[in-house]
């Protein structure tokens, strides 16, 4: 069995209200789909979410590396060879991780339908029968946030995370206001998404530990570059810090992990490479100890899936 056809597409989607985070204000998504097709006639489909205020990469660089470097790396080969292709992949052109990681979906996707298995018993089987989530607020006004933290909560949501980072002190007025209006009962998270410098980072971090706003955790409090800055803030506060906009590889991760710079990863199967990247790092973790959690980047149906899938096995 070959792949004979690696068919690249991108189309827009327009957010039903915008998302502001510190980057940018998302009004509207490229998304890029992956049809994978052997010569049996077996189909696999890989998607993803790039924004290039956040990733660097966008849907127009997405679809053209595709085209020009990935694919040709592709036909011809056993589509089984996941490994082999992910390394000729690699060798075929430098990061263009979200690219690679809707390749790697639809690979995933495509030995799922000719071995009539889901895609989780590929990646060890299921491990976990249900998988928490959380969903995350754009920011806004302290009390349009609050309102928004409660309708979720009367929706079933026990988790909310909440997008920060303009304003310091209004920033602690918008999670001051989530707390108060939901209780104690659901857990807060708090995304900066590199807002901060070290310092303002853990001013911040501790003025809410002193007003016992009891976040789960800070994500991304310091720019992506600045792990030795991670470091510090991780070091200087007892709320955990989360790294995620610093990961984009399994060096990234490992580098992080080695460097005490977070106390967990924000594992996004769209966003490092892919299903078998992200079990490799996900390996890794496990054996320095060091926690993982399964994040999205805004996809829609199957990257959504494959990160899934990925959080069932693993």
């Amino acid at each position: 069995m070959k792949i004979v056809k690696v068919e690249p597409y991108v189309f827009k989607v327009p957010l039903v209200k915008p998302f502001r985070i510190f980057l940018a204000e998302v009004r509207s998504k490229d998304h890029m789909v992956v049809k994978v097709e052997t010569d049996d006639g077996y189909v696999g489909v890989g998607e993803i979410g790039p924004l290039p205020e956040f990733a660097g990469e966008s849907g127009a660089t997405c679809l053209a590396i595709t085209k020009e470097r990935l694919a040709p790396a592709l036909i011809g080969q056993d589509p089984f060879d996941i490994e082999k292709l992910i390394k000729r992949m690699d060798a075929a052109v430098k990061a263009n991780h979200l690219a690679k990681s809707a390749v790697d979906f639809a690979l995933h996707d495509l030995l799922g339908k000719i071995l009539g298995v889901p895609v989780y018993k590929l990646l060890g089987g299921k491990y976990r029968e249900k998988v928490p989530i959380c969903w995350a607020m754009g920011m806004k006004s302290p009390e349009e946030m609050a309102k928004e933290a409660v309708e979720y909560v009367k929706k079933g949501y026990r988790c909310l995370k909440a997008k920060i980072g303009l304003d310091p002190k209004m920033d602690i007025e918008r999670i001051k206001a989530i707390r108060e209006a939901v209780g104690d009962k659901v857990e807060i998270r708090a995304d900066a998404n590199q807002a901060y410098s070290p310092e303002v980072a853990i001013q911040v971090i501790k003025k809410m530990e002193r007003m016992n706003l009891d976040l789960q955790y800070v994500e991304q409090p310091v720019p992506y570059w600045d792990i030795d800055g991670m470091a510090k803030v991780t070091r200087s506060v007892n709320t955990p810090i989360l790294a995620d906009e610093s990961i984009f590889s399994m060096h990234d991760a490992v580098s992080i992990i080695r460097r005490n710079a977070a106390d967990i990863i924000n594992l996004k199967v769209g966003k490092v490479g892919g299903l078998r990247v992200s079990s490799k790092i996900a390996a890794f973790a496990e054996a320095a100890d060091f926690p993982c959690m399964v994040g999205s980047m805004l996809e829609i149906w199957s990257g959504t899936a494959a990160g899934a899938h990925f959080a069932v096995a693993t």
